[in-house]
């Protein structure tokens, strides 16, 4: 562990900014849920029904997770944000993890520390620790956030315990992907993978009757722990030793296995190709789709269970609400105003589905910039290959793929309840819905590509223009935000169908938008050079 001290102030000067705004982001959303509470029961007496109605509701709890206390904002709070918030905060603890590691190594940063007087374990510890420290806290804002707006400190204390220990799990998940393979795009994708995975096992098992085995499931899926916790609920204490015990061992085999590798390498090694390349790959083409057809693939898989999982909880939706009409008003709230509980329910499932398909597209546009910085680029470019067509190989992909996928899951979302109803209308509404909204994706990547043709180094601005939508999306209209401001994200303008009618004045103005952003920025990374 020589020169532990110096590589953790080096890490935390690097990733500063990297982690100040991820604490942030997490951090507002969970007080301010909760100083919003009385807005959305301010009679006390349909906290009550509310309780009832969502404790039997499968469809909300495999969308929020099980309710435990909602008499009061504590508990409320826990149950709308919590699992959210401790998902996100997953996602955080991977990728400043793997950057601090995997991605050091792969760009050299590390064999150039490792040159001077520092410990073979060294720069793997310092990466954990300052993860660790920002899920610590982060768990310490969430508790002075949560007794500042005047909730229970007990409670409190294991809000934010809980909050830290889910995304520590992460941390060690993160730390142990990196140890798998040489690439830390790849180890991104198995650590999100996991948490992917742990969140729809969360979200079976919350679904699920109380009386069925697929219950007992919710206690092997780490971002329900939280959850099971039960702050403001009588809290169980011994719960929050599950995350606790399972970060030590993830980090102690991490440390075990970066013993067994060599550096620069993975366990997990690189399989040699054939002696001569496919046909596919005599073009820009081919080649941006042979890099991306791995991740193209996860994505894919996940997007559909997701899907597919949660439109089988649709049949049953309509009729869970009747005996609580607060509740009921709310979910039309949450569905732009829905009529039909069912229809609200596409179009709240849409508006997450979108974004997370807007990031993926953000994600295969951003193998254009690997491919820049690790120096391929520059190769292909040596040959009879125009800048211009090789960029657009990867625009094309970051457009194409989000866009078939979002159809896809849309027709999923509807096929259980065109089963039900014996007619294909469902699919059709969802499907419709779901192409209103592909404009938005395409503004999205639009934008990538007009940061990176233009300011490679501005490209988390479109991560941030998707982070923001996701967070006016899950609780924007909860915390009353003025309208203007819950305007601001590349859909707001588009039709929300089956609930609004077609207009296409704003679609086939956001899409003019995005061919606009995305010629400028092909023209920009025509004139910029590769290393600017």
């Amino acid at each position: 562990m020589t020169g532990l001290g110096a590589l953790v102030r080096l890490a935390v000067r690097r990733n500063r900014w990297f982690l100040a705004v991820w604490l942030l982001g997490l951090f507002v959303v969970v007080p301010a849920t909760a100083a919003a509470y009385e807005q959305v029961f301010p009679d006390p007496a349909q906290a009550g029904l509310v309780i009832e109605g969502l404790s039997s509701n499968p469809t909300m709890r495999a969308m929020l997770g099980p309710p435990f206390s909602l008499t009061e904002p504590g508990g409320f709070t826990v149950w709308r944000v919590g699992t959210f918030v401790a998902t996100v905060a997953g996602v955080m603890a991977i990728l400043a993890t793997i950057r601090l590691t995997r991605a050091d190594e792969e760009e050299g940063r590390t064999e150039l520390v490792r040159s001077g007087v520092v410990g073979r374990h060294a720069p793997l510890a310092a990466a954990v620790l300052v993860s660790l420290a920002a899920c610590a806290l982060l768990g310490l804002l969430v508790t002075a956030g949560m007794v500042g707006v005047g909730t229970d400190v007990a409670g409190s204390v294991a809000f934010g315990l809980g909050m830290a220990l889910t995304a520590t799990v992460f941390v060690g998940v993160g730390a142990l992907a990196a140890q798998l393979t040489s690439s830390a795009r790849a180890a991104r994708g198995i650590a999100l993978a996991v948490l992917g995975a742990a969140y729809l096992l969360r979200a079976v098992a919350d679904g699920v009757a109380d009386d069925s085995p697929l219950r007992r499931l919710q206690w092997l899926s780490p971002v329900e722990w939280l959850a099971l916790a039960r702050p403001y609920a009588g809290e169980r204490w011994w719960a929050l030793l599950l995350p606790a015990a399972l970060t030590a061992m993830l980090v102690a085999l991490a440390v075990r296995l970066e013993a067994r590798r060599d550096h620069g390498s993975g366990l997990w090694p690189a399989r040699p190709g054939p002696p001569r390349a496919a046909p596919l790959l005599s073009s820009p083409a081919g080649l941006a789709w042979r890099l991306q057809r791995g991740t193209v693939l996860g994505w894919t898989v996940g997007l559909v269970v997701f899907s597919a999982a949660i439109g089988s909880l649709t049949p049953s939706f309509a009729t869970m609400f009747s005996d609580v009409p607060r509740l009921e008003i709310v979910l039309r709230r949450m569905g732009a105003g829905a009529e039909q509980l069912t229809e609200g329910f596409y179009v709240a499932m849409l508006s997450i589905v979108v974004l997370v398909i807007a990031a993926h597209g953000l994600q295969l546009l951003g193998r254009l910039h690997q491919e820049e910085t690790t120096g391929r680029a520059e190769v292909v470019l040596s040959a009879a290959v125009r800048r211009t067509g090789f960029a657009a190989s990867h625009v094309l992909l970051a457009l194409v793929v989000p866009t078939v996928l979002l159809l896809v899951c849309g027709a999923l979302l509807g096929a259980p309840q065109a089963a039900t109803d014996g007619t294909w209308r469902p699919v059709t509404d969802v499907v419709a819905g779901a192409a209103a909204l592909v404009p938005g994706v395409w503004l999205v990547v639009g934008l990538g590509v007009l940061l990176h043709g233009w300011l490679p180094h501005a490209g988390w601005l479109a991560w941030l223009v998707v982070g923001w939508s996701l967070v006016v999306t899950w609780i924007g209209a909860l915390l009353n935000l003025p309208e203007w401001l819950l305007e601001l994200t590349p859909f707001a303008q588009l039709p929300q169908l089956p609930v609004e009618a077609m207009r296409w004045a704003p679609v086939l103005v956001t899409a003019a938008i995005a061919a606009v952003l995305l010629l400028v920025g092909l023209a920009g990374y025509r004139r910029r050079d590769l290393n600017v």
